[in-house]
């Protein structure tokens, strides 16, 4: 029995801000530290192909230095109401009432706490007290995916059961506004923002979102652990991305999605509809040229980066999200989906609507 998605919704907190207004922000409090690389981060910051971002702080929560307590404590307060906000949008959508949810997933790498999210969110929500429970920490941009999957083996198999996936990112509170090189690449990219999928292990009548689950997949280099970091430090979390990304991803790729289609008997011209997670603008151009995608087909992951920015683990939700909004996917069609991180690792999704 496959399993489907009965409901995707997304979210971002209230504040809005354009790249020009962070790379101004950015080279203020350079300017203050008495750096001289202003011109350079100037240069660099429009490159990222991210046009505006959203974030759980406003701009004066990053003068002085905040330890990671201080991040920490202030992702509990933005994550709790923005989690809330989704799932309900979700519930709300597939027509489920929170009490007969059976199973709740959540995933970030942002923010830490016990009791967790799924705990204090299932109580504000009135979940049953039988839930079963899972978290996802630390893996990154792909964490999604085994979130998902975890879901997927927690209701195929049982009929009416269903499984809640929340993955939510504040990415901006780890931000270091210093003039190193992964400073500058983390500050251009990262956003806050939140994503849900319910899952049943039947279609669920009349749900406006239906794609089947197919099948998945996953590649991990050992070779290539230290090019994508994420450690904490005692003033948040410092991100590293190594400029061999791209290359390394495209070179993996072709044969990473191969062995996901052969196995349903698929080529890649099949496949209508790719939710690729927009890492950088840089990683989707090299995964488009490696596997012979229009600019369609990456225009959603593309827009999805611009307009909010890479939201680690929840951005793939807002790129599916789109394609179902924009590009009506008609029944039959395939599609795949797509996310990166530590590891490095790529993790893939087959679904047919």
């Amino acid at each position: 029995m496959n399993a489907h998605i009965m409901a995707l919704q997304t979210g971002v907190p209230e504040r809005c801000f354009t790249q020009d207004e962070i790379t101004e922000f950015y080279v203020g409090l350079l300017t203050q530290a008495g750096s001289r690389r202003q011109r350079a981060i100037r240069a660099a910051m429009p490159l990222a192909g991210v046009g505006s971002r959203y974030s759980a702080v406003a701009p004066d929560f990053f003068e002085g230095n905040k330890t990671t307590q201080e991040r920490n404590d202030r992702y509990m307060l933005e994550a709790m109401p923005l989690g809330e906000r989704v799932i309900r949008a979700g519930l709300e959508q597939a027509d489920v009432s929170a009490d007969s949810i059976d199973h709740f997933v959540v995933v970030s790498c942002t923010g830490f706490n016990v009791p967790g999210l799924d705990l204090l969110l299932a109580q504000r929500l009135g979940m049953s007290s039988r839930l079963n429970r899972t978290q996802v920490f630390g893996m990154g941009c792909y964490g999604a995916f085994p979130g998902i999957k975890r879901a997927i083996d927690s209701v195929r198999g049982r009929p009416g059961q269903t499984a809640l996936v929340l993955t939510l990112e504040l990415c901006t509170l780890h931000l270091q506004f210093d003039d190193s090189v992964e400073s500058v690449v983390s500050t251009s990219l990262f956003a806050d923002g939140a994503g849900m999928m319910l899952i049943g292990a039947d279609d669920a009548a009349g749900a406006a979102v239906s794609p089947t689950l197919l099948d998945s997949e996953t590649y991990c280099d050992f070779h290539t652990l230290d090019h994508m970091t994420f450690n904490v430090t005692d003033h948040g979390f410092r991100m590293y991305l190594s400029s061999y990304v791209p290359d390394v991803l495209a070179a993996n790729v072709g044969a990473f999605i191969g062995r996901l289609l052969e196995r349903h008997e698929l080529t890649r011209d099949a496949v209508a509809f790719w939710a690729i997670h927009p890492g950088s603008k840089r990683i989707v151009e090299h995964i488009q040229k490696q596997l012979a995608l229009s600019d369609e087909q990456v225009r959603p992951s593309l827009e999805t980066l611009h307009e909010y920015g890479n939201m680690s683990s929840a951005t793939v939700l807002f790129v599916l999200d789109r394609i179902i909004q924009s590009s009506a996917p008609q029944p039959g069609d395939y599609g795949v989906m797509m996310a990166f991180g530590p590891g490095l690792t790529m993790e893939a999704l087959l679904v047919r609507w």
